[in-house]
This record gives structure tokens, sequence and C-alpha cells, in this order.
């Protein structure tokens, strides 16, 4: 008798995806999903809550396909995670005349979904990959390069550093295409307040359907969360500090509150997708920079430092030569000759 198996449906990942998401919001873990999204941006939210139920852990997950490819093997008895990939698949359809014969061919592709599986770094060995890697002290000593990478990621708007009112660190000009912040902050709280300024002038791009029947009071309350959503998200990939972020509010949410809310959970991990491609590029290169910088100086050191030894092995050498001619030679003793006397054959008295 063949044994019952029970699969895993494309709908019952849907359904999955969507229980975590209410009950991660309901249980006030809206803030580690966010912090999640930081590793895992390059999914859909539906497939970050799936990794998420599935292995909370998870920061680089990818198919076993592309770990072979970085020389790195799937750890033996580990469990694969479920999440949903477009299914593209191109077939040949015959077009027929009015009598029914076979005229042409064209081709036709059939989008879909199906269950895929991945695997996190954890659950993988073989060779070191890079990760990226930034904290607070790397954010600030890149401060500049950071702040500038921000600012290019807002196109068509200007930015302004000045002094404004004490409660004030930064607002967002729609209408005039204008960014300004608080001058003379801190590094760190310039950079997590630009990324909110900047957060609310690309999620504006978006299109607002989900605005409709929202209040002003409430269209501006979500314009908030999202900003501040994505700030935390961005921050938290540059190694910025996150502890003051609080998003505890958002478990006062009825249910229909928290199920709208899910298309702008869309546009938070869009617009930090969108950031994050265009800033962690050229930290990266600003810290691959540096780190050969460190090398090079290693090796001049190095360098110099053999070339002192050999010039001080080689004036050694040269003073040993010249002491060695200079030395006083001591003189030979003349050799005393003694002079024997032939005795005489007679002996005379």
């Amino acid at each position: 008798m063949e044994e019952n198996k029970t699969f895993t449906t494309v709908d019952d990942l849907i359904k999955q995806a969507e229980e975590q998401y209410t009950q991660f919001i309901k249980d006030g873990k809206y803030k580690d999903l966010l912090l999640s999204m930081s590793n895992l941006n390059c999914y859909s939210i539906t497939n970050q809550l799936l990794i998420l139920s599935q292995l909370p852990t998870a920061r680089c997950v990818n198919g076993m396909k592309v770990w072979n490819y970085n020389h790195r093997n799937i750890i033996k008895g580990q469990k694969a995670i479920k999440i949903i990939a477009p299914l593209i698949e191109k077939r040949k359809e015959e077009i027929l005349d009015a009598d029914g014969n076979v005229v042409d061919t064209k081709e036709v592709e059939i989008v879909g979904y199906k269950v895929s599986y991945v695997f996190d770094i954890s659950q993988t060995e073989g060779r070191e990959l890079y990760e990226f890697k930034c904290d607070e002290l790397t954010a600030v000593e890149n401060f500049d390069t950071i702040k500038e990478a921000l600012e290019r990621t807002a196109r068509g708007y200007s930015f302004e550093y000045k002094p404004l009112e004490e409660s004030v660190d930064g607002y967002c000009d729609y209408e005039n295409k204008q960014i300004v912040i608080k001058d003379g902050m801190p590094h760190e709280k310039t950079l997590t307040t630009l990324i909110h300024e900047i957060g609310h002038a690309l999620a504006e791009e978006r299109v607002r359907v989900n605005f409709k029947g929202l209040t002003p009071k409430e269209q501006r309350q979500i314009r908030e969360i999202e900003a501040e959503s994505i700030a935390l998200v961005v921050s938290n990939r540059l190694g910025l500090h996150t502890a003051d972020f609080n998003m505890a509010y958002i478990t006062t949410w009825s249910d229909g509150d928290i199920e709208k809310f899910k298309d702008n959970i869309n546009v938070v991990r869009s617009v930090s997708y969108q950031i994050l491609s265009s800033v962690e590029p050229v930290v990266q290169n600003a810290l691959r920079e540096k780190e050969k910088g460190v090398e090079k100086a290693e090796e001049t050191t190095q360098e110099a430092t053999q070339v002192e030894e050999q010039a001080s092995n080689q004036q050694t050498e040269e003073t040993a030569e010249i002491e060695a001619v200079n030395e006083p030679v001591a003189e030979e003793k003349p050799k005393k000759t003694r002079t024997r006397t032939k005795k005489s054959e007679v002996e005379q008295c």
C-alpha cells in the first residue's frame, strides 16, 4: 500500500504568510520583521514572512544552485525553507488558418507560481563569502560618503542643512521637492533623519491606491509609520543605532487596520530596497578601498623595514671589511740563528 504524503501548495504558503503577518503585528514583532527585512530585502514580504516563520535567525538565503555556484554545500540533515517562486514556462503554440491547417507557430509565456526551496547561509558550509558588515563606527567614519549616496537616491529633490526648531529634526516638502535637515546634529542622528525624510519622498512616488477612504489624519499617520519603518530597515543595515525606534503602538490596531497596512509594508520593503541598492555598493567600495589602503600601507612599511634591514646588514658588512683592512699587523720577530761549532777531532788543551 502506498504511503500517504502531505504536499505543500502555493495556496498553503500564501495562507501561512498571511497568518504570520497578522500574528507578527499582534505579538509586537513588527520591529523584528523590519530588522530582518534589512537582510532579506530582495524577497517579497510574503516570502520574508515564510522564511522567518520557518527560520527566525535567517540572514542570507539562496537556492541550492546559488550556494553550489559559490562553492558552499548544504549541511547534511538541514531542512529546506519553503517559499513561493515565479514560474515562467515558454511554449510554442501553433497558429491555424480557417481550414485548421498549421500556418505558423508563436512562443507563448505561461506565468504562474510554484513552491521553491531555499537555505540560509547558516545551513551551508564551504568557502567563506563576503558579507556586508557596517557598524556605527564605520558609518560615522564614512559619514560624507553615505550622506552623498543617500541624497542621490531622492532624484529631483534638493537638500538643505540649517537650524530648525528644537522639536524638529527635519522635514520633506513634497510640493517644492526639498528635504531640510537640522544642522549641527551628531552624524548618526543626521543620517537616520535623512533616511526618514528620503523615505517620505520615495514613498510618495508610489501609487497611493491604499489611501482611498482614509481621512487626512489617517494618511499622515500612515506616512509617518512608513517613513519610520524605512528608516529602521536602512539604518539597521548600515549599523546605525535602532533601539530608539518604537513601533509598539501598532499592536493596538484592529484586524482591519492590520490588513489595510499590508500594502504599506510592501511600500516599506520596496523603498528600503531602492535606497540600499544605491547606498550599499558605495559603502562597500569605500570599505574595500580603505582595506586596500591599509594593506598598501602595511606592504610599504614592510618594504621599508626590509630596506632598512638590508642597509643595516650591508653597513655592518662594510664596517667589518674596513676594520679588517685597518687592523694593525703584528711584526714578525726575527728568528734566532744558532751557530754550532764543529768539534775538533783532536782535543786541544
